[in-house]
């Protein structure tokens, strides 16, 4: 894979919108983490879609990429060749400009493999990742963070203030995995339920009893609330064997998950273009699909 070339100007530029949000205290970028127990790559492609649908509707957003390359299949390893890694730079070791680089137009990258060593060895230090950006004038609007191996301590150091949203699978692993990621971002939630999209499983009532599983073992384990935001069908390549294969989530999931993070962004583009894509409505609690939207993928009940 061969590095995009972007214009070094890119990287640290500002627009008088960003300098006014400065002056008035405004600058910090949202924060969105992704946590999921699917696989690495299927992970990294609904933040990276998530990312791209944001970035078509004028939204300027960082992508950061925990998932460790232990988990991952996809070929050369991460989405954008990289050099250096997010907790280099939380260790005072090299700049945040060298780490957040530029890998399309309003569409930044970087990794975030080593943070949590950095922070559990006590070298990662403050401030967070949204005032370094501002300090360093990398204007950005978003930052999603996709994560399969979430730890709480290490998501404080991203802002002081971050959403979470939890993408289970339905099989028995995914959701043993998914009640550690539970056990994780309680502290996080504050005895507040924890959103979580199921995905797979056939049917919408598989979904649902996956969720409704992992509730049961949340309440019974750590008295923890979770709300389903509904389920997405998610098919598999099958491979040689015809017994294993790479799950495929369909594309209409990333423009579904942006409405989620920056619902505001994708109606106001929505509304520029006159396009209906999703029918993402701008109050973040009520995010439905428009009747008889034929792009709709196969989801139930995307609401809170």
């Amino acid at each position: 894979m061969t590095e995009q070339q972007i214009a070094p100007s890119s990287l640290g530029q500002t627009d008088q919108a960003a300098g006014l949000r400065q002056l008035f205290g405004e600058g910090l970028a949202r924060v969105w983490c992704l946590v999921s127990s699917l696989p690495g790559d299927p992970t990294v492609m609904v933040a990276l879609g998530a990312a791209n649908a944001l970035r078509r509707a004028g939204q300027r957003v960082l992508l950061v990429d925990e998932i460790p390359l232990t988990n991952r299949s996809l070929l050369g390893g991460t989405p954008f060749p990289v050099r250096y890694d997010l907790g280099q730079a939380f260790a005072g070791s090299i700049g945040i400009e060298k780490v957040v680089k530029p890998v399309g137009e309003r569409l930044w990258y970087c990794v975030a493999t080593k943070l949590r060593r950095a922070k559990e060895d006590k070298k990662a230090k403050l401030p967070t990742l949204a005032e370094r950006l501002l300090r360093a004038n990398i204007d950005v609007d978003v930052i999603i963070v996709a994560s399969t191996e979430p730890h709480r301590a290490t998501h404080q150091l991203y802002a002081d203030d971050m959403n979470h949203i939890l993408i289970s699978g339905t099989d028995e692993d995914a959701l043993t995995k998914s009640l550690h990621m539970v056990h994780e971002l309680g502290v996080l939630f504050g005895g507040n339920p924890i959103p979580v999209l199921t995905v797979g499983g056939g049917s919408a009532d598989a979904g649902q009893l996956g969720f409704d599983d992992l509730q049961t073992r949340s309440y019974e384990m750590m008295d923890q609330p979770l709300e389903h935001q509904g389920w997405v069908r998610a098919m598999q390549f099958a491979n040689a064997d015809e017994t294993t294969g790479d799950m495929v989530v369909p594309a209409s999931l990333y423009r579904m998950m942006a409405g989620k993070i920056f619902p505001e962004g994708v109606l106001k583009k929505d509304q520029q273009t006159g396009q209906n894509h999703s029918g993402i409505q701008a109050d973040a609690r009520s995010d439905e699909w428009a009747e008889g939207d034929s792009s709709q993928p196969e989801v139930s009940d995307f609401t809170n």
